[in-house]
């Protein structure tokens, strides 16, 4: 399994949200209305053979645009190789671009397992751009009105633009500049309408490292540029933090640009710090709230020691091993994928009476299929000649090697279709590897928990107390414990 890490940015007009709201169809759950939902669509396109789950590192909502936000997804190849990041990239922008769906992936990396994207986040910066009228034009019935004032197009969604001669930006600075550092945010947040999880008591203490009111410019094309610097004064709000509450960053401004109306005053957005509580938010400021919608995730910011390098190493079935880091591959020594055994073991252990047997390769012998009436002999990861003397003795062979980066999910499955058309028949069946303790414990392991509902520690101690030398590799045991 090998993880990458995402970057991308989008405009957010058109998705619900980056996270996806699941939708059931046809047995798939896909969402193409969300961030999330469009581009799990698009790696679909890679076939990689695992489920896989998008982890976000920012959760932003409806209508906000992302500039570089961040992602993370494990994916398996068919071949066991990484797929190449340059490669993942090319293909999702590809997609997007046929789909015209408005999402750019800036750039893929494979990172290490222990890499997180929402835990590995040091900060976020969100930007909202305002456009303030200029006075003299204040005074203009049809620039006043919002329906009839110049908006230059290009900036749809991208901007929130004033018309109100009372805006002071240093009122909007001094607002601001009451929220930076550690403060109980509580009336800031939003609750979702229907999310009892949101009314639950909650942790509503945020640091904001930093919060910044800088002068803009329009982003608007040169053909309606110069009317636009004409008409509006351009104001840049950032604010940084670790992470934010529901709604938190949207609430701030639309209080800072109440104060710098002189809608509410600068005791008010302090009275929101000091008194943290619903009935603290100020009427005045709900109304402004509905239009400041126009933010965008600015920067994500990740911890450097967390992007180290990453290799995967791919074992054969011959025991031949690469080791892939980006482009480059290099050969390392083999390593065969069983334990060797050489000390004789013809006793098999009965794990369920007068029928389930486990042992070693030892234990495939005409005399110990007529001592326990043997009818079936699964071999895992080991073919065994031919028996002689025992036509009436079904076997079956299924590939496997004891490596920990082994995947257990298809044996168990090919395993437990053998074992329980034995028990079915009325047969005794015998499971081995070469040693008779890892994979064919696993295996056996595996069939208690699927079709006897043993949880994972009550097999082990069952199959551990009919055969004390068993010890399935760390990678089975945690595939195992997945099972549960």
């Amino acid at each position: 399994m090998n993880r990458y890490l995402i970057n991308l940015s989008y405009v957010g007009t058109h998705f619900r949200g980056i996270q996806k709201n699941l939708i059931r169809d046809n047995g798939r759950l896909e969402d193409p209305q969300s961030v999330e939902g469009a581009l799990e669509i698009a790696l679909k396109k890679f076939r990689p053979v695992n489920e896989f789950k998008i982890k976000l590192s920012s959760r932003t909502d409806a209508g906000v645009h992302a500039l570089n936000n961040a992602v993370h997804v494990d994916l398996e190849r068919y071949n066991g190789k990484p797929y190449e990041p340059d490669k993942l990239t090319q293909g999702l922008n590809r997609t997007f671009g046929s789909q015209k769906i408005p999402i750019r992936v800036l750039r893929t990396r494979h990172v290490p397992l222990t890499f997180h994207a929402r835990l590995c986040a040091k900060s976020r910066t969100y930007l909202y751009r305002v456009g303030v009228l200029r006075p003299e034009f204040c005074d203009d019935p049809e620039q006043i009105h919002p329906f009839t004032r110049f908006i230059p197009i290009d900036e749809h969604d991208r901007c929130y633009f004033i018309a109100n001669k009372n805006f002071d930006p240093d009122r909007l600075k001094r607002a601001a500049a009451l929220c930076e550092g550690y403060h109980d945010f509580r009336t800031f947040m939003a609750i979702a309408r229907g999310n009892l999880w949101q009314q639950m008591p909650t942790y509503t203490l945020r640091r904001i490292e930093r919060i910044t009111v800088e002068r803009g410019s329009s982003m608007a094309s040169a053909f309606s540029r110069k009317l636009a610097d004409r008409y509006y004064e351009y104001w840049d709000i950032r604010i940084k933090a670790r992470s934010f509450l529901y709604n938190q960053v949207r609430r701030m401004v639309g209080a800072w640009i109440a104060a710098a109306e002189a809608r509410i005053t600068e005791r008010d957005v302090q009275q929101m710090l000091t008194v943290p509580a619903k009935s603290s938010w100020s009427s005045t400021t709900r109304r402004i709230l509905s239009s400041v919608t126009m933010s965008f995730l600015e920067q994500l910011q990740k911890s450097r020691h967390s992007l180290q390098p990453t290799e995967t190493t791919v074992t054969y079935m011959d025991g031949s091993r690469k080791v892939f880091r980006g482009e480059i591959e290099r050969d390392i020594p083999k390593r065969l994928g069983f334990i060797i055994d050489n000390s004789p073991d013809q006793v098999p252990a009965c794990v369920l009476s007068q029928f389930l047997y486990l042992g070693s390769q030892d234990c495939v012998r005409r005399e110990v299929f007529e001592k326990y009436e043997i009818s079936h002999v699964l071999s895992v990861g080991i073919e065994t000649p031919p028996f002689e003397g025992c036509p009436q003795v079904r076997c079956n062979f299924i590939e496997c090697l004891d490596l920990p980066e082994t995947d257990l999910a298809v044996v168990i499955k090919q395993s437990s279709e053998f074992i329980e058309g034995c028990r079915r028949d009325g047969g005794r069946v015998l499971v081995h590897c070469n040693a008779g303790v890892s994979r064919s414990t696993s295996v056996v392991i595996g069939y208690l928990m699927k079709h006897h509902d043993y949880s994972f520690l009550q097999a082990l101690g069952l199959v551990k107390s009919k055969r004390p030398c068993v010890q399935p590799n760390v990678g089975f045991i945690n595939q195992l414990k997945k099972l549960q």
